[in-house]
């Protein structure tokens, strides 16, 4: 189990917000042989005193936000299919700015060749046009370039060797994502194909060793401007550890992490490369989150070479009683421009409380912060929200 976690948490987007939307509970609906659908719905109305990042005169408006969602799973026993799509649509109920709407899809079949082996193929895409959208994408990219309109996919395989409760795990993959942005003037589309591998191996009860080594080659289309060369080769080797129990779980890995540019003008760039992560849990009640990560961003941006991005997370969740439960974040983020002199801080926060009014359905209210500080005066600003929503599953 151990090594499965491991894997599955450093996959395609792998460092998603901790407390982004969670649909409430409720069993899937059954149309018989082995497919499985669970259908589900969020709806938020928030209030939003900068809805264009501005940093003089700032612009307010309250925004009615639709989460619909469904995921199907289908069982033939030697394979799994599972297939899950969201959708994120905002209407801007005042202050001029157009309405949009994100989209995110995900499939992937599991094939179990033996009780030792396994085959996954997969794919991914997402279509996004809001900047602060925290329903469809939260990762680290996303938390650095506020204002990004894209489309992605992502293909990939992965082959996996060693059984449940097997002293060792192996992951290998390959797989390529294709980006391409809208409507974004200094944007570079890019098209990276990627593959790693994964190793657990338990030295005892809920202990294990672990290494990641991952390659990747991002290729920027440089289109009908003359921007400066940036494709480059990059690899990454982590070794650490993870740990089990009742209480917590935690899982420390780090190396270092090498850029290999085409350009001889681009200096090579060799830095630490880390993922920690702590879950604790004092009490069945209560669980405290803490996690950080250091690693190289592809730049959007037709001036910088690359991100050095480094961010960390503490979160806390409680649950008061049966029917109340809370939730809170803090999320600091430093970025630092490579190739220019650009250096970018955020401050993000967050608080929100539910109420399950039925075993199916969550009442919630809360409140977010982003607080953004650079020393380029157009990317300083604080973003603010208030929202009252509810989230229900069928």
């Amino acid at each position: 189990m151990l090594a499965r976690n491991f894997q599955s948490a450093l996959g395609f987007s792998c460092i998603a917000a901790a407390f982004s939307w969670t649909p409430a509970s409720a069993d899937p609906i059954k149309l018989g042989s082995g497919i499985l659908v669970s259908p589900a719905v969020a709806m938020d109305l928030r209030y939003d005193d900068n809805i264009n990042n501005s940093v003089e005169n700032p612009i307010d408006s309250f925004l009615l936000l639709t989460n619909p969602r469904v995921a199907v799973e289908y069982d033939r026993n030697a394979v799994i299919y599972s297939l899950e799509y969201s959708l994120s649509h905002g209407n801007y109920l005042d202050g001029g700015r157009a309405s949009f709407t994100d989209h995110a899809l995900t499939a992937d079949a599991e094939w179990e060749i033996s009780n030792r082996q396994s085959l996954t193929f997969g794919a991914a895409y997402l279509d996004i046009h809001e900047e602060f959208n925290d329903q469809v994408a939260n990762d680290l990219e996303s938390l650095i370039y506020e204002r990004d309109r894209y489309r992605e996919s992502n293909l990939f395989a992965t082959y996996s060797y060693g059984a449940e409760g097997a002293r060792g795990h192996l992951d290998l993959t390959l797989g390529v994502t294709d980006r391409n942005y809208i409507e974004e003037l200094i944007a570079s589309d890019r098209r990276t194909p990627y593959g790693g591998a994964a190793l657990s191996v338990n030295i005892g009860g809920k202990t294990a060793l672990l290494a990641q080594l991952d390659v990747r080659s991002i290729h920027y289309d440089q289109g009908i401007s003359a921007i400066t060369e940036r494709d480059n080769r990059e690899a990454s080797l982590m070794i650490g550890g993870e740990r089990e129990t009742s209480q917590f779980t935690a899982l420390l890995l780090a190396g270092i992490v090498r850029k290999y540019f085409d350009n001889n003008d681009i200096q090579d760039y060799q830095r630490p490369r880390w993922i920690a992560a702590l879950d604790w849990r004092p009490t069945e009640t209560s669980e405290l989150t803490l996690s950080a990560e250091r690693r190289p961003v592809d730049s959007v941006d037709t001036l910088a070479n690359f991100v050095d991005a480094t961010s960390g997370l503490v979160g806390w969740q409680h649950a008061w009683s049966e029917k109340i439960s809370s939730n809170a974040y803090f999320r600091y983020t430093e970025a630092d421009f490579t190739g220019t002199d650009v250096q970018q801080k955020s401050r993000r926060w967050g608080l929100t409380v539910r109420y399950q009014f039925r075993p199916w359905m969550d009442i919630r209210s809360g409140i977010s912060a982003l607080n953004q500080q650079a020393n380029e005066e157009d990317l300083t600003y604080d973003r603010n929200q208030v929202f009252l929503g509810f989230d229900a599953s069928y």
